[in-house]
């Protein structure tokens, strides 16, 4: 990885800009890497994921995602600009490999509709398993906040999850580079992300990452353990989700150390798998 572009400069690439201007920093950025993204439309709705093979067609894919959109106004650096960086890291690491990995650059995670109960949205990961056929697929690992932590958050993981290939996968990664992990279980109508329509496809080897403090586990545990009513106020949120989707989730908050250490993690699970 000494060739490496700082990671942090993709984060501040993306940070502050919407959907579609992101699209094009992804694809420009790239280009740069002798990469082209196979772009995945739909007109409405306004979708347009980006796909990045790095195998023939015709082999399962191991597949990489993060979604790249953003709520509202916020700058979205910790979600999503985060994950897109340490793809981007990915992709500039395997540009000159034949290896059956897809990178997903996933839009509209965020949600169209959004109540003080239920949020809706996952539209470009919908799109996607509508389109493709998931049999073709070995397993998910979707990144999620991976730009400030040092403890591996993976989600959502209950009882026998914790057999699922993808998982032992991140364990075994993790024990190699010496990084804690703790799994969660997080029911999806109070936070999920694109690894749920794989799942509602029948692709139950799909999870989430992200990184997390480690001393707001023990807070996180409790709050995703308080019933949905008494989870309402932000002030009260743990990090990382104190911040996300408001108008403090910048750049300011991540580290290097973090991105490097979720794509090291990324690259071991690929040496594992």
């Amino acid at each position: 990885m000494d060739d490496s572009p700082p990671l942090m400069a993709f984060v501040k690439a993306l940070e502050g800009k919407d959907g579609p201007k992101r699209a094009r920093v992804i694809q420009d950025t790239l280009e740069t890497q002798g990469l082209n993204a196979t772009v995945q439309e739909c007109r409405w709705p306004r979708i347009k994921n980006l796909v990045v093979d790095f195998s023939p067609a015709s082999q399962k894919q191991h597949i990489f995602s993060a979604h790249y959109d953003v709520a509202g106004t916020s700058p979205g650096a910790n979600d999503n600009a985060s994950g897109v960086a340490v793809l981007l890291g990915l992709c500039h690491e395997l540009r000159h490999t034949q290896i059956p990995i897809r990178i997903v650059f996933f839009d509209r995670e965020e949600a169209w509709l959004r109540t003080p109960l239920i949020r809706l949205g996952l539209l470009g990961s919908l799109y996607y398993v509508l389109r493709n056929n998931v049999r073709d697929v070995a397993c998910v690992h979707n990144l999620e906040f991976c730009g400030a932590g040092d403890r591996l958050g993976i989600w959502p993981i209950k009882g026998c999850e914790t057999e699922l290939p993808a998982f032992k996968r991140v364990v075994k990664a993790a024990e190699v580079l010496g990084l804690k992990y703790s799994s969660h279980h997080i029911p999806w109508f109070i936070m999920s992300s694109d690894h749920l329509p794989f799942r509602l496809r029948g692709m139950r080897n799909s999870l989430t990452i992200s990184l997390l403090p480690s001393d707001q586990v023990p807070a996180l545990t409790k709050f995703f353990s308080k019933p949905v009513p008494l989870r309402l106020s932000r002030r009260d949120f743990p990090e990382p989700l104190r911040f996300i989707h408001t108008s403090e989730d910048t750049s300011s908050r991540l580290n290097e150390e973090s991105l490097c250490m979720m794509l090291n993690l990324l690259l071991s699970v690929i040496n594992h798998r």
